[in-house]
């Protein structure tokens, strides 16, 4: 099939004796040059090159005679000996002056005889011309970190997390495209969907997800995924797509995806986006919240099986919950495990790490690693087990998990087998707390971060790069004394004429005030419009409260009207301010002004989400505008805020009303808390003391401090 070369003396020694006599062919015509060269005077440089001792040559005669490895050796040595820029100078004005000499005398050289003759056969005199043209090595000096990235190296910061995967938010790419790997019946899914496109998160995240297919690699696990996203980017997709790719070739079912979220509303909605792209699949998927009783989760998760199974039991393949109910299982559910599991995706990652929730994370880090969790305990040896009758019983442990179940013999060339896990975290602040990322235990993690491309490290931009927002929003602050907050918005919502809005206050208490107060000016409104105009009264804006307080049907039921815009402003707490995705979001507004950057970022982001356009306005009372001021300025986002005045005269028309709806809501807390009423005396009484007169001050944020304050006199 192939034959190998024989290097013997026979053979070598033509070939020597040919290279040989060519070389002398070609010192005996180079000679007359080489004469030339050697009388020429010595021309001075201004820089002083020729007070340098010249490099001594070669003799033609003595380099033919001595063997050729010698020859070879020798001139790489001269070389590294005689390189430097004089010299290469020196050389160049040499070979000017040899070209200018006639080569008449000289026999013609036929360039044909030294075509075979080996480069490193030919003595250092040729080699000169060779020399001059040599390049100078490049410089491999490192860069200097800046003083950002070295600040963050001394914070514990990794690399990865300091340094991450910049895609530009206005990225976008077909559905078609053949970078992504998705299935015909997956892409034809998403156009049905009305989805042509994916955004710059999609395209950047479902690529590298499926980049590893397999159900349970032991020997190469995939990377993790942090990812940092602006809301209402489409960072749900991104994560759903890929697991249902590669889970829809799965035989046997069990629990490979766990998805975990903050709240049972981003439950009910990340559910909903998987019940569309699993359509036509075999997949099931299942919800642990705590809104069913406990045994209906656990029939539903697991099943009716009484028996303890080594490799746990599972009716569904994706399960998406809460960390409290996801610990309860843990703790009570039999055969309930996570030792399959492939996908682990913390969705509002920054909010989970923030909260304990009876120390999930510890708790999951600890169930999906071998001879960790519970069952390390009490080994037996493999076999198959049997029921009563005989059958085989289906107890398939994880190939990672058998040496910590049962007892597997281990031979010196057996590598340890590693959980094939992949987590992967998704939030619009994504955190950078040290502590945190290494509780996680991430394996070959990379960052990949939405944002407008800018100088990575640099100190004024490493702020700008950390909160991004939706590009399609316009973002206002609207500063006014607190009395006139809900005059402004009353203002917005009637004059302004917004359509569908979220309103975002600071506690449930305040929603539900602020609620009773627009209720009650939209009915003294209506009475007042009656008979004289038709357009405005058609449209009075009905305002609806949503709030923990309420039963989740409740919740579902208020949403259900607002997507259908029944409700044109819905008041709400922080409780809907993250990862909710209500499409027909006009407009937010924070009538309580956020402690915290990234809340104002998550309570903006409910707008202008999946490329459309929204407006965000923030009511800044004028003690707190400083404080708003520099949250921004420290997040480099200041200069996207635009201040609007509003003038007394437009909000005229409005007073009246207001002041008859506060008259209300004055009687109407009253009459549902005594001890307001208490408390009203009170200030009456101090009021007629000091011979004024009596208001009440009702404090609508008594959770963080100060808040929204509603004056019940009929001044302002």
């Amino acid at each position: 099939m192939f034959s190998i070369a024989r290097f013997d003396d026979q053979r070598d020694g033509p070939s020597y004796e040919r290279q040989k006599d060519r070389l002398s062919k070609l010192n005996a015509r180079l000679k007359p040059k080489r004469k030339y060269e050697h009388e020429q005077p010595e021309v001075p440089h201004e820089n002083n090159a020729d007070s340098r001792p010249q490099p001594q040559r070669i003799d033609a005669g003595n380099s033919a005679a001595k063997p050729p490895q010698k020859t070879k050796m020798n001139s790489k040595k001269k070389k590294r000996r005689e390189l430097s820029t004089e010299e290469l100078e020196r050389f160049a004005s040499q070979r000017a002056a040899a070209e200018a000499v006639p080569t008449s005398a000289s026999p013609p050289v036929d360039e044909r005889e030294f075509m075979d003759v080996d480069s490193e056969d030919v003595p250092e005199d040729n080699e000169i011309p060779e020399v001059i043209g040599l390049q100078a090595f490049p410089d491999f000096q490192p860069k200097q970190p800046t003083r950002d990235t070295a600040a963050m190296r001394s914070m514990g910061i990794p690399d990865w997390l300091a340094n991450p995967t910049i895609v530009a938010p206005e990225t976008v790419t077909p559905v078609e495209e053949s970078v992504f790997g998705l299935n015909k019946k997956l892409t034809g899914r998403c156009k049905e969907l009305g989805i042509e496109e994916f955004f710059a998160v999609q395209t950047a995240v479902i690529p590298i997800f499926l980049r590893s297919r397999s159900l349970s690699d032991t020997r190469r696990p995939p990377g993790d995924l942090c990812v940092s996203a602006p809301t209402g980017s489409g960072k749900t997709l991104a994560y759903v797509l890929p697991i249902v790719e590669i889970l829809s070739k799965r035989v046997v079912t069990r629990l490979r995806a766990l998805i975990i979220l903050p709240t049972r509303d981003l439950v009910a909605q990340v559910k909903e986006t998987f019940d569309a792209f699993c359509k036509g699949t075999d997949l099931k998927i299942g919800t642990a919240t705590g809104q069913h009783s406990f045994p209906h989760e656990q029939a539903h998760l697991i099943g009716e099986s009484n028996e303890i199974l080594a490799g746990g039991s599972s009716r569904i393949d994706i399960l998406i919950a809460t960390p409290g109910r996801l610990m309860d299982h843990l703790n009570g559910t039999p055969n309930f495990t996570l030792q399959h599991l492939r996908f682990l995706v913390i969705d509002e990652a920054d909010r989970l790490l923030n909260q304990s929730y009876q120390d999930w994370l510890t708790h999951i880090m600890r169930v999906t690693q071998p001879g960790r969790g519970e069952q390390g305990s009490a080994r037996e040896r493999v076999g198959v087990k049997v029921d009563r009758n005989g059958i085989p019983m289906h107890d398939v442990v994880a190939p990672a998990f058998l040496s910590s179940v049962f007892k597997v013999p281990v031979s010196d060339i057996d590598k340890p087998k590693i959980p094939s896990i992949q987590k992967l975290l998704f939030s619009a602040t994504l955190t950078r707390n040290p502590a945190k990322i290494a509780s996680l235990h991430l394996l070959n993690p990379q960052y990949i971060a939405v944002q407008v491309a800018g100088k990575i490290g640099a100190e004024d931009e490493v702020a700008r790069e950390k909160y991004t927002t939706p590009a399609g929003l316009r973002e206002h602050m609207l500063v006014c004394p607190t009395e006139q907050k809900p005059l402004l918005i009353l203002h917005l919502l009637h004059i302004m004429h917004v359509a569908s809005a979220l309103c975002f206050t600071k506690s449930i208490e305040s929603a539900h005030r602020l609620c009773i107060l627009i209720q009650l000016f939209e009915k003294h409104h209506k009475n007042m419009t009656d008979g004289k105009d038709k357009r405005e009264n058609a449209a009075i804006t009905t305002a609806a409260e949503y709030s923990s307080d309420l039963s989740q049907m409740e919740r579902n039921a208020i949403l259900k009207k607002f997507k259908k815009g029944e409700i044109r402003l819905l008041i709400c707490s922080d409780l809907i301010a993250r990862g909710i995705d209500l499409d027909l979001v006009d407009t937010v507004i924070s009538y309580d002004v956020p402690l915290y950057m990234k809340k104002y970022v998550h309570r903006v982001g409910r707008t202008a989400r999946a490329g459309r356009e929204g407006d965000a306005y923030t009511l800044v009372e004028t003690q707190e505008a400083r404080h708003f001021k520099e949250m921004l300025g420290k997040a480099g986002h200041l200069e996207k805020v635009k201040k609007v005045n509003v003038k007394e005269e437009v909000l005229g028309g409005l007073v009246e009303t207001y002041q008859q709806s506060l008259t209300d809501l004055k009687s109407v807390v009253t009459n549902a808390r005594p001890s307001v009423a208490r408390y009203q005396s009170s200030m009456v009484a101090v009021a007629g003391n000091d011979g004024e007169e009596g208001e009440l001050v009702g404090d609508h944020g008594e959770e963080e401090g100060g808040g929204m304050h509603i004056r019940f006199d009929d001044e302002e």
